[in-house]
């Protein structure tokens, strides 16, 4: 899938794999392997301490492998196919109060990087769509700032792409 992915995805199913997926399921042949054997797999990585997102994020690289085997003809089905995984409980975000805001802007009063601060305070914007930011992203007459790019850190290099989602192709009002 190299080429179909972007690279912090490609970078994040390798983590998938090697040292997780491969060392449980690499052995057996994937015509024998079986949805009991991948839902063992699933739990012995949650008893291992693997957090149930991150048992999801295995899952999403197992299927996705295993359905490009059923598309090649390679397996009759896939094992990982229609598996209940372990619930997501996904804490809340627990933003600044004004107190907090004004006591992080008074700490970073002077720092060179104050304004990004005060743009992160007051946008919500991405750490990555911050840094990320060009000056023909901001259109001072209108009073607009566009978010078209991302910065994301790869293996070996920091990496400038467009955002995930239309959704987060976005104009702000400042």
């Amino acid at each position: 899938v190299k080429d179909t992915v972007r690279q912090s995805t490609h970078e994040r199913y390798g983590y998938a794999i090697e040292p997780h997926i491969k060392p449980a399921l690499g052995r057996i042949k994937l015509k024998d392997l079986t949805p009991a054997q991948v839902r063992w797999f699933y739990r012995e990585r949650l008893d291992s301490g693997l957090a149930p997102a991150t048992v999801h994020k295995l899952h999403v690289v197992l299927h996705k492998a295993l359905k490009a085997a059923v598309s090649d003809g390679l397996i009759p089905r896939n094992a990982a196919a229609d598996l209940k995984l372990p619930r997501i409980i996904r804490e809340e975000i627990d933003p600044l109060n004004q107190n907090e805001a004004r006591r992080l802007l008074e700490a970073a009063d002077g720092d060179r990087l104050e304004a990004l601060y005060i743009l992160a305070l007051n946008t919500g914007m991405r750490q990555g769509e911050l840094l990320a930011l060009r000056w023909d992203d901001v259109d001072f007459e209108r009073g607009v700032l566009r978010v078209h790019h991302t910065l994301s850190r790869t293996d070996n290099a920091y990496v400038l792409s467009e955002p995930k989602t239309k959704k987060s192709r976005r104009t702000i009002r400042l």
